[in-house]
Order: C-alpha cells, then sequence, then structure tokens
C-alpha cells in the first residue's frame, strides 16, 4: 500500500505548483487586471483603523457611508487594518437591514474557495445588489438584506479587496485566518457600536465550512475573558455545502456511482484514490494529498483537466445537471473594478486580487480538518445550521454526514434517533423545498434543486430556511 501511495504521488508530484488555483476556484474565473490611466481619478482607499485609534469614530462612520445609485439604502465600506507590521488590511462592505429593524441580527458572510471574495456571495447570491448581464447595477428580489444586517469580509487577507505589503502577512492555517477576521470584527463594532449588542451569526459557505467553525470557535474563546474589550454577541453558526472534514468528507465514488456519473471501473479507480488521499491525510502528508485529489477530482495543478471531466465530461463539480459554470456569475467583477465603483466603495487604485496566492499560502491547510473538540464546543452552546443543495458534487450531502454522524456533541445520540420531515416554504406550494432535521440547537437542512451555491439556485427557500433557523430557539 505505502509502495503504491508513493509510486501515485510521483507521477502527479512533479507538476510545478504554479499552476495551483485550489480544490473550488473553477467558479471565479481570472481576469485581467484593470490598467488605471494618470487620467483616472478612484480616489483613495479609506483605511478607518486610524480613525478608530483616533476616538473619531463618528468620522470614520460618516467617511465610510456608500452612495450607489440606483441602489437607495446607505451602506458602508472601508479597510480595517488587522497587523500593521505586515501592513494587512481586511476590506468589508456592511448593510444595514432594509427593514430598519434596530435590533436585527448581523450575518456576516464568508465566501469559500481559498481565496474567493465575499463578494461574490454580496453580488450573486443574497446581497441586496447584483450585476446584470448588461453591466448595470440592479436590486435582488430575494435578498437576506430584507431582514438583516450583512456585513461582507473579503477573508483571509489577500482576498478580494483585502491586501497585506509582505508574504508574512497571509495566513497559513485556521489559526491565522481566525486571529485577523477577530481583529476586524472587533474593530467594526467599535466603530459601529449601534449594532454590537444585535444577536451576531456567522455564515459561509463551501471553503467558508472551515472560516465559520475557526472563527466561531475564536470568538467563543476570547469571550471567555473577562478582560476581552468588545465581546461579540455569537448566537449562531451556519455553514453551506462545507468542507469542513476532509478525512471523512473525501468519499467521492460511492457518490458518483449512485448519481449514475461513473462504471464500474471507474468506480474502482477512484476509490482508490480516495483510500490513498485519506492515507495521505492520516499521516500528516496534506500537500501529498491536494496532489492526488487535484489529479483526481478539480484539474488544476496537473494543467489538463482531471480524471473525474474525462469520464464524466463535466467541467464543474457544483450542479451536477449542468455541464460548466455560466460566466454571468463574474459581471460583478467588472463592476467593482471600474473607476466610479473603486471610489464609491473606498478602495482607491487596489488592487482587486483574483490570484492564486491565498490559497498557494494556505496549500497545507486544504486537507486539514476542523478539530472536532472545536466542533464540539460549537454545538454545545450555539445554534447550528448545516444545509446542503442535493445537486452538489464537491461538497455533497451525504459527505457532510459522514463527519456530522461522527461528532460527539451533547445531543449527539438525540441526533441519531431524530427523522427528518419534508419541508415546503409554504404549505400551499406545490413544489417540495427540501428536508429539515432539528435537534435542539441545531437544524441539518436537504435543498432540493440546488447546488454548491444555495442562496442563488433557490433563494426563496434559503431565506426561508435563515428565517427559521434565526428565530429557533437555543436550548442546551
Amino acid at each position: 500500500m505505502r509502495l503504491l501511495f508513493i509510486a501515485i504521488v510521483c507521477l502527479v508530484a512533479f507538476e510545478c505548483i504554479n499552476g495551483y488555483r485550489g480544490p473550488f476556484r473553477k467558479m471565479f474565473p481570472t481576469r485581467k487586471p484593470t490598467i488605471l490611466t494618470v487620467d483616472d481619478d478612484p480616489g483613495e482607499p479609506l483605511f478607518l483603523t486610524p480613525y478608530l485609534e483616533q476616538g473619531k469614530i463618528e468620522e470614520a462612520r460618516q467617511l465610510s457611508s456608500v452612495e450607489l445609485p440606483p441602489y437607495k439604502q446607505q451602506s458602508f465600506s472601508g479597510y480595517l487594518t488587522v497587523n500593521k507590521q505586515y501592513n494587512s488590511n481586511m476590506f468589508f462592505w456592511f448593510f444595514p437591514t432594509q427593514n430598519g429593524d434596530k435590533n436585527a441580527p448581523v450575518l456576516l458572510w464568508l465566501q469559500g474557495g481559498p481565496g474567493a471574495p465575499s463578494l461574490f456571495g454580496l453580488f450573486n447570491e443574497h446581497g441586496p445588489i447584483q450585476v446584470n448581464d448588461d453591466g448595470n447595477l440592479a436590486e435582488r428580489p430575494i435578498t437576506w438584506n430584507s431582514l438583516y444586517n450583512l456585513l461582507y469580509i473579503d477573508n483571509p487577507v489577500g482576498t478580494g479587496y483585502s491586501f497585506t505589503s509582505n508574504d508574512d502577512g497571509y495566513a497559513r492555517s485556521e489559526d491565522d485566518v481566525a486571529r485577523d477576521l477577530y481583529s476586524a470584527l472587533t474593530q467594526f463594532f467599535q466603530i459601529y457600536t449601534d449594532y454590537a449588542s444585535n444577536p451576531f451569526y456567522v455564515t459561509g459557505e463551501s471553503y467558508g465550512g472551515k472560516y465559520v467553525p475557526s472563527i466561531g470557535y475564536k470568538i467563543h474563546v476570547e469571550n471567555q475573558n473577562p478582560q476581552v474589550k468588545v465581546k461579540i454577541n455569537l448566537v449562531g453558526l451556519s455553514m453551506g455545502n462545507g468542507w469542513t472534514d476532509p478525512y471523512r468528507q473525501y468519499v467521492y465514488g460511492p457518490l458518483l456511482y449512485q448519481i449514475g456519473l461513473i462504471d464500474d471501473n471507474q468506480l474502482f479507480y477512484i476509490n482508490l484514490q480516495s483510500d490513498l488521499v485519506r492515507y495521505a491525510i492520516s499521516q500528516k502528508r496534506f500537500s501529498d494529498a491536494f496532489t492526488i485529489s487535484d489529479s483526481l477530482i478539480d484539474g488544476d495543478l496537473i494543467n489538463t483537466t482531471s480524471y473525474f471531466t474525462n469520464v464524466t465530461g463535466l467541467r464543474a463539480y457544483y450542479n451536477y445537471l449542468q455541464t460548466d459554470v455560466s460566466s454571468s456569475i463574474s459581471n460583478y467583477v467588472k463592476f467593482i473594478t471600474n473607476i466610479d465603483r473603486r471610489r464609491q466603495i473606498h478602495v482607491g487604485n487596489l488592487t482587486f486580487h483574483e490570484d492564486n496566492k491565498v490559497e498557494l499560502m494556505l496549500i497545507n491547510d486544504v486537507f486539514q480538518s476542523i478539530p472536532s473538540e472545536q466542533l464540539t464546543i460549537l454545538f454545545n452552546n450555539y445554534k447550528i445550521l448545516i444545509y446542503n443543495g442535493l445537486l452538489d458534487i464537491i461538497c455533497a450531502e451525504s459527505l457532510t454526514l459522514n463527519w456530522i454522524a461522527d461528532l460527539q456533541w451533547s445531543h449527539s445520540n438525540e441526533y441519531k434517533n431524530t427523522s427528518r420531515y419534508i419541508w415546503k416554504v409554504d404549505s400551499t406550494d406545490d413544489q417540495i423545498a427540501g428536508y429539515i432535521k432539528i435537534v435542539y440547537n441545531f437544524i441539518l437542512a436537504s435543498i432540493r434543486n440546488a447546488g454548491h451555491l444555495v442562496p442563488g439556485d433557490q433563494p426563496r427557500a434559503m431565506l426561508d430556511l435563515l428565517k427559521r433557523f434565526i428565530q429557533l430557539t437555543f436550548v442546551k
């Protein structure tokens, strides 16, 4: 077994690491950078940390205000410095709830990747605005912002408009990710004090299945300190089609076979390769695990198509009813890198990062699992929502269920003995939205007719699910 493992690793390891784009990057195509001329005036980037340190809170709020016609609601954006030594800064965009509820929860959204901007979720999934195919801004008909305050942060440092001036400023682990994000959050709540006591939820999808529990655990630990400067009112965490426990989730063979995408011979090969990936993980050879997986599923590192693509004909793995991802999901990039938009959202001439550097720095993190001890603490102390679009492949529901089944928490026995029920958004609906299981503070949901990007695929069902989750009463 060991010789076979080494042989296969050697077959693919010669490929240049510079070809790496990450396991969830096909939906975030690289674009040519926007070139500014001497006549362009994108304004200056707005760094809010100095205003906070000087006690100029009201001035910080006023300067960060965003006016973005024809959208009429006020929003706020700018930079928060999370590491002065390396000049590491995180870009955020905050949208107060449209219904004016002063006590509405604050929802932080974290995109996946690693290295995908949270602005992707803003414009393509659940934010109040979207960019149409003609390049114009429009209001989203169904948005989480109708009920909740939405905070989008390009995370980790180096993602989207977030940046650092030193390679040492990039995150190498989930601890690094959580450290920087926590710094940004504590600064945010010191500036926008009206929201500091509101219920706070961390939400995300895909590689956010790591980011969400990591920052959740960081907040939990910091809140235990009676001397903490800002106590964040963490109430719950939500993960959609999350990549949380690679060792238990890497079981693609049966999934692909059961939905008819591979035959018996292909199943044998994929099972073999999956065993090698898990073996590498068990030996803490995380970069080897990635190399094997990339050849099998993703096809980025090897600079050619993956085995998955070769045998299925599918060029993406976010919805097995689709051959590829629509190019329209990149409409927002041209919009937010426009000179006028840069000035309006206070980023100046700073780069919008779409390259692979964040991913390269986190390459040894990709196949590490979130510690079960951390997950247990979160399940025992906060509301948890885990949902999956049933048409996803890369983070399919059956793979998610593997790690949940093994997790030990205060109500794990009840979880195993509780049945799910049929879920409709409205009882009069003809269509079934999906299936829900509720165990005390934990909701597990399966969404029909949705792939990897549930809020974008089924916005009405997702908003209904979110409302059910937030209205859920926490029970220990």
